[in-house]
């Protein structure tokens, strides 16, 4: 931790505003080797996932199937949305030209390179875990259930099958040309390249904005499929933002102690701080917003998600996700000189992730627990289960995303060099 704090001191004494005229040319490609030590780290997450995932199936007895695939909904979710995430921030950087982010635009380009991972664990759940997660996906209640009958255009296998295709599979290509665009300016400087990426943000935006709205109806809302919420669409937009700002953070960090990018300054990482800050807070409005509606209107349709979520079983965990996802974030980086300290910014990031995860788990888990309670005839349920299978699939998958990640910063240049925002970026200050 000494490190970090002497590492923040010495970014920040030029001119005291983090200036540093030494690094204020890129003579040439900024190359990254991944570091065996990170690469034995994946590896070993994989391995611990994996195992942690064989442990659960078989100890959990009758409760293996529901909370197998309710954790593989969570996880694979939880990483796609850091993956998307990572891809609006690119795209946001693109579409209002901002200068500053052009020295650290290549971490959350390399982040939406696990998109593939996600289209393919996501037709995974969506192939063989339907049935112990969604109730629409049983006949027989369809056939009993005037609501479902009337949902079926959109809630079943074959439409929740081709939105993973169409929009995962969408999220994976317009980020791939935006940075197969940026990649290519490396090699021939022409700011064309900058023009592409500006007409394929605003596609990305468009269709993210859409997509992410469709498909959390589907994947997440639809585990209570008589639930309703207009605001769902944006409160999944808002977590996956404030997610994707803490991976990239902690990434960020990481380059910047170990003399990845010594281009990184103070002032970019404050940029990032201050997302995680601004999401974090969005977030909160729309978790906010969202509960009063329901609380106020009274009506048991919506008021039903609150009341599971307030037994005293979920109660602390309900809490807890406030406190995670907007508390600590908000008040620990309100403080300026915080979002410039790398020693503040990375547990305040672990805590944000940690917050997202929580959210979805408390999105999927209280309903899949009543639905194998109610429809699939076991035990009555009590409360949140934490084990094996809860953490083998994060781990598993968060080994995964860290093999990718790294793998494909390695591939370029950590420095866009002929980006022709790059000089602004370098002489950022605030």
């Amino acid at each position: 931790m000494s490190n970090t704090h002497e590492h923040a001191a010495e970014l920040e004494h030029h001119d005291g505003h983090g200036h540093d005229h030494e690094h204020a040319e890129v003579s040439g490609p900024v190359t990254f080797a991944v570091p065996g030590g990170l690469k034995k780290g994946a590896f070993g997450l994989i391995a611990v996932g994996a195992i942690l995932l064989g442990i659960g199936i078989a100890t959990a007895g009758e409760h293996s199937a529901w909370r197998l695939w309710s954790n593989l909904l969570i996880s694979s979710l939880f990483y796609a949305f850091v993956a998307v995430g990572a891809g609006f921030i690119v795209a946001i950087m693109h579409v209002t030209k901002a200068g500053w982010g052009a020295v650290t635009r290549r971490v959350p380009e390399a982040m939406t390179t696990y998109l593939p991972v996600a289209l393919l664990t996501m037709l995974v759940v969506g192939g063989l875990g339907l049935h112990d997660l969604y109730e629409w996906s049983h006949p027989d209640i369809v056939a009993e259930d005037h609501l479902l009958r009337h949902k079926a255009a959109i809630l079943n296998p074959t439409f929740y099958m081709s939105i993973v295709v169409i929009f995962i599979g969408g999220w994976w290509l317009l980020t791939t040309l935006l940075r197969k665009n940026s990649v290519a300016q490396d090699s021939d400087g022409d700011v064309k390249h900058t023009g592409k990426n500006v007409v394929t943000s605003v596609l990305f935006l468009i269709f993210f904005g859409l997509s992410i709205t469709i498909g959390s109806l589907v994947w997440l809302m639809s585990v209570e499929p008589h639930w309703f919420s207009t605001m769902f669409g944006v409160y999944q937009f808002a977590g996956a933002h404030k997610a994707a700002a803490a991976a990239g953070t902690l990434i960020l960090v990481y380059l910047s102690n170990n003399g990845h990018n010594k281009y990184l300054k103070p002032d970019h990482l404050h940029d990032w701080g201050k997302m995680m800050f601004a999401f974090s807070t969005f977030w909160a409005y729309i978790w906010v917003s969202q509960f009063l509606l329901i609380w106020y209107a009274n009506i048991p349709e919506e008021t039903g998600y609150f009341l599971l979520r307030q037994e005293p079983s979920w109660m602390a965990l309900f809490a807890l996700n406030v406190i995670l996802n907007w508390v600590i974030p908000f008040f620990t980086l309100l403080p300026r000189p915080n979002k410039r300290n790398p020693a503040i910014l990375v547990p305040v990031a672990i805590v944000v992730l940690l917050g997202f995860w929580l959210d979805l788990y408390l999105q999927v888990m209280p309903a899949t627990s009543h639905f194998a309670a109610e429809h699939l005839k076991l035990e009555h349920l009590h409360g949140p289960f934490m084990g094996a299978l809860e953490i083998g699939p994060m781990a598993l998958l968060g080994g995964v995303f860290l093999l990718i990640v790294p793998a494909m910063m390695a591939k370029v240049s950590l420095v866009p060099v002929k980006d022709p925002y790059l000089q602004e970026s370098l002489h950022h200050q605030q």
